[in-house]
């Protein structure tokens, strides 16, 4: 290719973009090259007939105040986007509670403490000591260092290798205080006693910075970052599949090469795609670190999902009433966790429910069902059979809709796999495992001198927030070496 590039970015997540567009406003020439005809990654949104259904987020803590507005506003684009709160940050519906957790942290220390007199001054420790961590990590994260729930004492690095229940349970004696904690899981991808304490961090972020949604989907976050990099004079490149980088003796990334035989070259590159594919295929063979495919293959993507996209005549706020609900069959959050991690698929036993608050014309609702890929299932067949059993569990819970369905879109992990690239369907990375959780948050550097990660496999982890946090970070450290 003839035009010249200082960074190329691989994949169209919003890790990338994020970081694309920084660099852009910063005068660097940019280019994104995205596999697919759409961008954004899991944040990307399709259309069927008159409605139009986010593919996975639906949830995002954008305060005004908050570290993504902030990002916004300086790349210029906040005003135009519409953000809009969500009624709570969860609905929790389950055989031990029903309860709306409030998404801001005045509202929500009330309520509990009406609501669990005798855990009040447990409950006003525990998002204390929340907060703490949550300023930790935010500043970790700012700084590029790898967070591990430290402040410096040794207390507070004991309980970074704790799990996310021990953590709960060191506070609040209160049973169904202790599973409504626990409850808000599905945002981190791993159950309380297989999650790490980062998982307080998702927790008190919807508390401190709320829950909202982007009018019209949050395909306008990806299309905004997009059109920040092409007005500062880059380029955003669909259906550009790449298969392999050119690494030179100084161990440096020289070019990024697609299947049609193009050729990109640039001084800098940020890889936003699956780590797997980056160390395993993309990187020459004579190129690899030997260690790190070696922590590559001790890790594990993330749960996937099976998903029912349904469109819905007239308002849907009427057949569920907030806009995140997360529905549970079990009182015991791990013994969830233990089936959908170990299989075999079997009754619907916990559903992620989201409808947006914005009004469109048609209305939507998601039902989300986490599984494991499964390479050996006919996901054609099998993601046809659990939606059915989805919805049939749906209308049980929320009183039966079906009538008002007009139409119905099913996503498996091979979906999720196929769209986003992300080895497994993953939905979050890694797995969020408690003894695991520095291993599995990858650096923003690798062993190659300018080739850098972003993205939910890096240390900051899965969620917009996230990602965002680690396109600013990973822009912050190609900017000093500028």
């Amino acid at each position: 290719m003839s035009r010249e590039f200082d960074v190329a970015v691989i994949g169209s997540g919003i890790g990338g973009l994020t970081c694309g567009a920084l660099l852009a406003r910063q005068g660097m020439r940019v280019a994104v090259l995205e596999q697919q005809p759409r961008i954004g990654g899991c944040a990307q949104d399709f259309s069927r007939k008159s409605h139009t259904f986010d593919s996975s987020v639906h949830s995002v803590s954008m305060a005004d105040s908050g570290f993504v507005c902030g990002l916004l506003t300086q790349l210029g684009i906040r005003e135009s986007l519409e953000i809009v709160p969500n009624t709570c940050f969860a609905r929790i519906l389950s055989p031990v509670l029903r309860y709306s957790l409030a998404a801001d942290v005045s509202s929500l220390t009330a309520s509990l403490g009406r609501d669990f007199p005798g855990e009040k001054e447990a409950v006003a420790a525990l998002l204390s000591d929340m907060q703490l961590l949550f300023n930790s990590y935010k500043g970790s994260l700012r700084d590029g260092a790898v967070f591990s729930g430290t402040m410096g004492s040794a207390g507070e690095i004991e309980r970074a290798t704790r799990s996310y229940k021990e953590y709960i349970e060191s506070f609040v004696k209160d049973d169904a205080l202790r599973y409504l904690f626990s409850s808000v899981w599905p945002f981190g991808g791993s159950s309380p006693a297989f999650a790490p304490v980062y998982n307080a961090f998702i927790f008190i972020a919807h508390a401190l910075e709320g829950s909202h949604y982007i009018k019209g989907g949050f395909g306008k976050l990806a299309s905004a970052l997009a059109g920040v990099i092409t007005k500062c004079g880059g380029a955003v490149m669909t259906n550009w599949q790449v298969t392999g980088l050119g690494v030179d003796g100084h161990k440096r990334v020289c070019a990024v090469r697609s299947a049609t035989g193009e050729e990109l070259a640039a001084p800098m590159f940020v890889s936003n795609v699956s780590p797997y594919r980056l160390h395993c295929e993309f990187i020459p063979e004579g190129s690899r670190n030997r260690l790190w495919l070696r922590r590559l293959g001790n890790l594990s993507p993330s749960v996937s999902a099976v998903c029912a996209y349904l469109g819905i005549r007239g308002d849907a706020s009427d057949i569920v009433a907030d806009n995140v609900t997360f529905w549970f069959a079990s009182p015991d959050h791990d013994a969830l966790y233990r089936r959908i991690r170990q299989g075999p698929r079997g009754d619907i036993d916990h559903l992620l429910i989201m409808r947006p608050p914005a009004a469109r014309p048609d209305s939507t609702i998601t039902l989300m069902h986490f599984v494991n890929q499964d390479p050996a299932a006919s996901w054609k067949k099998e993601k046809r059979r659990l939606a059915d059993a989805m919805i049939a569990k749906a209308a049980a819970v929320l009183g039966d809709f079906t009538s008002r369905i007009s139409l119905v879109e099913t996503a498996s992990p091979d979906t999720f796999e196929r769209y986003t690239g992300n080895t497994g369907g993953a939905l979050y990375g890694f797995e969020n495992a408690p003894d695991l959780y520095r291993q599995s948050k990858l650096p923003f550097t690798t062993y190659l001198d300018n080739l850098f990660q972003v993205g939910h496999w890096t240390k900051a982890g899965g969620g917009i927030y996230n990602v965002m946090t680690s396109g600013h970070a990973v822009a912050k450290m190609i900017l000093r070496m500028s």
